[in-house]
């Protein structure tokens, strides 16, 4: 347990204002490290002993962040050396700055004190392009710009990701060249490891171990790529050439660098588009850190959430292994919204605790005390759910944007086909045009130009016709409005127009350009949730594991293909742009 004292609230200036920040004075050595991990690859020693020098002299000038994580313990989140210090002088109290963070906060405060600076070396810039890439999930852009680096020189950082341990420890203390470590990356760790000692050894120039490494020999068993072509291949060995120190490793190899590499990017490349149609959003390994993607599945958040919130919801990636000697493992299944997570994570316990106490109370107490207590683990071999014992709402799916954007536009047709005959919302359209137009003294004398022309040639009813016609045909077709703002504008009809968003949800039927924007697993929840899976297997058996098992426009056939009343369903997506 820390001992904290309070001191006087104040507000966090950097790097997000609106959280909110109090000072307090806690014994240094009971504070634990950040559970993100210290992105500092090492430290100075040096540097270290002047810092202690420094505190020892004037005390600590910038207090350091700290904040209370899921454990209920005080984390250090900025000013790891600062608190290293403290300890090492013997320091039994120091003022630190308390902050409300969540995980992904906490994450973000660390890596703008640990990587945007000016001094990072070569290495520690290597490692901070990861993380911030990892941060923003694969986002290039918005990781240069954090780090105030072009993208190029993000992109020549990220080349590098692939080192071993071992050769960025030999690129930092200076024994090898950043050139020798990005020819290194590209290989196997093994092989990286067994070349390092040569390269050191024999102090091999970056021209020379290129020179090697067009002739190193990489496993072709292991390649996942198709190798029919390199059955016949001149470049297809049996053994070893003895020029890297890479052990007892399968007979065929292959001494073709570029080919192989070349291979295997496209494989990577193909896998990913294959798996971006059945799971969406898909990052490879070397652009996600593991602190920052939880697990998510019907274990970890409970059956409910998952089905309601998680399946569908964007934030749920998958992770394709880029790794030398690793490519093409999938991790499924993998949330990158971790607070979000961790809040669908505590609802789940704290439905289950609330199970048990259920069950605890409704046991007498002469049995009870025969049978002892009841933990959550014999509570979950109930048969009645976790989730009807929980006071907590489920998270709201967050779909993706394609999704999202695809229904808007389901929506605007709908609305632009029902409301062309409205006279009474064609007439009000006409006013509301003619009001914005006076308003803003835009137009005007155009428009009133334009009526007395009409008013003098026409009757009343063709002139009613005319302008609710002209001005309803600018706003209703695509070439007056785009569709984020004909939804804007719609959005207000289906929200004052009785019975016109009963009307969307009644008459929505799966079409191919309105369920095209799903992957297979979103097609697949589709089904679920509108019992359409059901109906197909009470027709067949295991029909819609056939239908799902095929190819995404292949699936999308089978679904518009067989005879099912969808009327009383409507995607979630849908109903949540209705407001329903």
């Amino acid at each position: 347990m820390n001992t904290v004292t309070d001191k006087n609230e104040t507000e966090a200036t950097t790097p997000n204002a609106s959280i909110a920040s109090r000072s307090i004075t806690v014994n240094p050595a009971e504070l634990k490290e950040f559970k993100g991990g210290n992105t500092r690859r090492k430290n100075d020693k040096q540097a270290f002993n002047e810092l202690c020098e420094s505190i020892r002299n004037i005390g600590i000038i910038q207090k350091p962040v700290v904040r209370t994580n899921s454990e209920g313990e005080l984390e250090i989140v900025v000013g790891h050396r600062r608190v290293s210090a403290a300890i090492s002088n013997g320091l039994e109290s120091i003022d630190v700055e308390h902050k409300e963070l969540t995980d992904r906060e906490a994450m973000e405060q660390h890596l703008c004190e640990n990587t945007v600076r000016q001094d990072l070396d070569f290495v520690s810039q290597i490692q901070a392009s990861k993380r911030w890439l990892s941060f923003f999930n694969g986002d290039r852009e918005s990781a240069a710009k954090r780090l105030m680096w072009s993208v190029k020189k993000l992109n020549e950082r990220l080349e590098l990701v692939h080192c071993c341990d071992q050769v960025l420890d030999a690129l930092d203390q200076g024994k090898i060249k950043a050139g020798h470590a990005l020819i290194l990356s590209i290989l196997p760790e093994k092989i990286q490891i067994g070349t390092l000692k040569r390269v050191i050894d024999e102090k091999l120039t970056v021209a020379e171990l290129k020179q090697r490494a067009t002739k190193v020999q990489l496993p072709l068993g292991t390649a996942k790529f198709d190798k029919t072509d390199c059955n016949s291949c001149k470049h297809n060995s049996e053994r070893q050439v003895g020029l890297f120190d890479l052990g007892d490793e399968q007979s065929s190899t292959c001494s073709f660098g570029t080919c192989y590499r070349n291979k295997t990017q496209a494989y990577l490349s193909d896998q990913k588009n294959k798996l971006e149609e059945k799971y969406g959003k898909v990052l490879f390994f070397s652009e996600s850190n593991p602190a920052d993607r939880r697990k998510v599945d019907t274990t970890t958040v409970g059956e409910e959430q998952f089905t309601s919130g998680c399946a569908l919801c964007s934030k749920r990636i998958s992770i394709l292994d880029d790794r030398p000697a690793h490519e093409g493992t999938v991790i499924e299944s993998q949330c990158i919204d971790v607070d979000c997570n961790d809040k669908c994570v505590a609802a789940l316990a704290k439905a289950k605790k609330a199970k048990t106490k259920k069950i605890q109370k409704s046991i007498p107490k002469s049995e009870s005390d025969n049978k002892g207590i009841i933990n959550e683990a014999d509570a979950e071999t109930t048969s009645a759910p976790v989730e009807t014992l929980g006071t907590v709402e489920p998270v709201a799916c967050q779909p993706s944007n394609v999704v999202i954007e695809s229904h808007k536009k389901e929506l605007v047709d709908f609305a632009r086909n029902e409301l062309k005959d409205n006279e009474l919302f064609r007439l009000s359209l006409a006013v509301a045009c003619v009001t914005s137009a006076h308003s803003k003294q835009r137009g005007f004398n155009n428009v009133g130009k334009i009526a007395a022309e009409l008013a003098s040639t026409k009757t009343k009813k063709e002139i009613l016709d005319e302008l609710s016609k002209s001005i309803t045909n600018f706003i209703l077709t695509s070439d007056g409005a785009d569709n984020a703002n004909a939804f804007q504008f719609y959005e207000l009809a289906f929200q004052s127009i009785d019975g016109l968003a009963d009307k969307a949800v009644q008459e929505w039927q799966p079409s191919k350009e309105n369920i095209s924007s799903y992957t297979i697993e979103g097609l697949k929840q589709l089904c679920s949730g509108s019992g359409f899976a059901q109906a197909a297997n009470e027709q067949a058996e295991d029909s819609f594991k056939t239908m799902h098992s095929a190819k995404k426009n292949d699936f999308i056939k089978s679904i518009l293909g067989t005879k099912f009343n969808w009327q009383k369903y409507a995607p979630p997506a849908l109903l949540t742009l209705l407001k329903r």
